[in-house]
């Protein structure tokens, strides 16, 4: 009864991380650009000390990664709209100035003239803000570059303000922290890769299936509940096996 309900419960703490994480990606099923988190499945892993008579076995799984399969995108037709076109990141800091990596492009520009992605990140060029003086049009063409008309300026010259920072990092070097942010898991951020590309007027949709994740969801709640049925069997013959004892 003692290791089957070790094993059993263990298993459903690790069922339940995957379970929020699967909510977590369900909820986020409309956000721009989103890359859903991908659970692992429950492992198990025997464990023996030398110095002991006793063996254990243990439910385990490997660390939640992301997954960066490219999505959807939608023509918007909004100059300050992009998307990366193909594998890539934007690159954006955070009210702390830290450097994250980010695949949304639904950008605005705020009272302070810098340009801010939808999620609040500051969106970066040669390594600092972005900012855009008053202006009468603006645009960001497809290597990043974001150019604009000033203010009661004549004719149709536009100056360029900086060009977006796009960087490639590996799938398995990329991580989700508690805030939401994606960040480079191991090592520096990479330096600027030129051959990123933008699509301009286009924003990408989140690469999570509400179909999918309710599928996930469900697997979830049924090998939670193989579990509890787990330990009602283990106590049934442990109380079992207590008749016998006592009858002898």
């Amino acid at each position: 009864m003692d290791r089957i309900g070790q094993v059993a419960l263990n298993t459903m703490r690790l069922l339940t991380d995957n379970q929020k994480i699967t909510s977590a990606n369900l909820a986020n099923v409309n956000t721009i650009g989103f890359r859903k988190d991908v659970s692992t499945d429950v492992t198990s892993s025997f464990l023996r000390d030398n110095t002991s008579f006793e063996d254990r076995i243990f439910a385990t799984r490997q660390e939640a990664g992301v997954d960066l399969t490219t999505s959807n995108l939608n023509n918007t037709d909004r100059p300050l709209d992009v998307a990366v076109d193909g594998q890539g990141f934007i690159v954006g800091s955070t009210q702390t100035g830290e450097k994250v990596i980010t695949r949304r492009g639904d950008m605005k520009i705020g009272l302070d003239g810098k340009i801010r992605n939808g999620d609040g990140l500051t969106i970066q060029g040669s390594g600092a803000d972005i900012t855009i003086p008053p202006y009468e049009k603006i645009a960001i063409a497809n290597d990043g570059t974001i150019s604009y008309k000033p203010l009661g300026s004549e004719g149709n010259t536009m100056v360029p303000a900086g060009r977006i920072d796009l960087v490639t990092v590996p799938p398995a070097n990329v991580i989700r922290g508690l805030d939401g942010y994606m960040r480079v898991k191991n090592g520096p951020l990479p330096a600027v890769d030129s051959n990123i590309k933008l699509s301009s007027n286009t924003l990408e949709t989140s690469n999570v299936s509400s179909v999918d994740s309710m599928v996930e969801i469900i697997q979830n709640q049924r090998s939670y509940e193989m579990q509890i049925k787990l330990i009602g069997t283990a106590k049934e013959l442990d109380t079992e096996t207590a008749k016998l004892m006592r009858s002898s």
